[in-house]
């Protein structure tokens, strides 16, 4: 029994040994799969964006002229309007009562006219038989004189009477858009009291912005002093506050002849269509001004663009599958794209998903895909490298 527990001791000290000295096989770890978009040249032309506000091409305060209480309102607010629309309507017994006083002194002023006219005639008549003195003439033409100026006068209140008649009724005085309104029916409105509400036209949009000194001298310097020869070089894109692009163009319309000594920048205008209403004044906007020609750039994806204390770089993937680091220089913006100025080439693979994952040195399965340089949303174009 002792030799047989000596030889089991023997054979399981002999398995192990042996099972220890076996070398262990080492396990290979799998690439890291990551998104890449291969860089392409675009055309890119110059451009320049500005932070500018919507108003409308013409605008006009409705003002009573008289001073009168408001017996209608005959529009709604925010609502289109034709040119010659009544909008208001004022109390006009006032205006009708002068209107009447006015005539009465009118026809009363016609008839001393006609009785010094008769008298006239008599006296001319008479004197020049002798039978009336030049006194007695002279004091017959200074009451027609009288009774003549007392006619034009009442003439002219007349008009003026009628004139505040016909305000009462208060018009629009182009086609456009009716604002809010400031008094309710019954409110006593008068010049002084301020506007009952503003017409604005809205198609055509003007868009302000404003130009730094240095940028309008080199405009003056290239001879486009006008805005209208500027413009016939420029391509003018809105970007509305909700982010998505206005889908019609403008025009340049105005330039300042000065600048302004506070901000050291002169205010220019752009002109927008606006007929189906989108743009309403006040809007912050952001105005894209572009060249007409350009020249092939190397377009980056925005969102592979990292930064370091060193400096802006990105990560692309070799030839060997390998992850490389790319410090680079980008100018402007182009949607959701950035001119690369250096460090990059048309061609490279740079890394757009799963940055987080890789450092530089690192092997990667790279899945190619495209972007959107609107949107920046990525589409799957093929299948990971081998």
């Amino acid at each position: 029994m002792r030799k047989g527990a000596v030889l089991l001791l023997l054979v399981w000290a002999s398995v192990t040994l042996t099972g220890c000295s076996e070398p262990q096989e080492t396990k290979q770890a799998n690439p890291v799969a990551v998104s890449v978009v291969v860089l392409e040249t675009s055309e890119v032309r110059p451009s320049r964006e500005f932070v500018a506000r919507t108003a409308a091409s013409a605008k006009a305060d409705i003002t009573p002229r008289i001073e009168a209480e408001i017996r209608e309102i005959l529009f709604t607010e925010g609502a289109p309007v034709r040119q010659g629309q009544v909008l208001v309507r004022l109390e006009d017994t006032q205006a009708n009562a002068d209107l009447q006083q006015a005539e009465a002194e009118l026809a009363a002023a016609r008839a001393e006219v006609d009785s010094a006219t008769r008298n006239l005639r008599r006296g001319e008549e008479v004197a020049q038989k002798g039978f009336l003195s030049a006194a007695d003439l002279d004091k017959l033409k200074d009451r027609f004189n009288a009774a003549d100026s007392r006619l034009k006068t009442a003439q002219a209140s007349v008009q003026k009477a009628g004139s505040n008649l016909d305000y009462a009724e208060i018009r629009a005085p182009f086609e456009g858009w009716v604002g809010r309104l400031n008094y309710d029916v019954g409110s006593i409105v008068s010049p002084s009291r301020g506007p009952i509400t503003s017409v604005l036209v809205t198609d055509p949009m003007y868009v302000e912005f404003q130009l730094n000194e240095s940028d309008f001298i080199a405009v003056r310097r290239a001879g486009r002093g006008a805005a209208a020869e500027v413009s016939r070089s420029l391509n003018l894109y809105l970007t509305l506050p909700d982010g998505e692009r206005y889908e019609q163009p403008g025009v340049l319309d105005f330039a300042d002849v000065q600048t302004d000594a506070s901000t050291g920048t002169v205010a220019m205008r752009a002109v927008f269509p606006n007929s189906e209403a989108v743009l309403v004044p006040g809007l912050y906007v952001t105005l894209r001004i572009e060249g007409h020609s350009g020249e092939a750039r190397v377009l980056v994806p925005q969102v592979a663009v990292q930064e370091t204390i060193e400096g802006k770089f990105v990560l692309v993937v070799d030839d060997q599958e390998l992850v490389a680091q790319r410090f680079i220089q980008t100018g402007p913006r182009e949607g959701a794209l950035l001119v690369a100025e250096s460090g990059l080439a048309a061609g490279d693979r740079v890394i757009v998903e799963g940055l987080q994952k890789v450092r530089p040195g690192v092997a990667v399965s790279a899945v190619e895909k495209q972007i959107d340089p609107a949107t920046g949303a990525l589409i799957q174009t093929g299948e990971a490298s081998q």
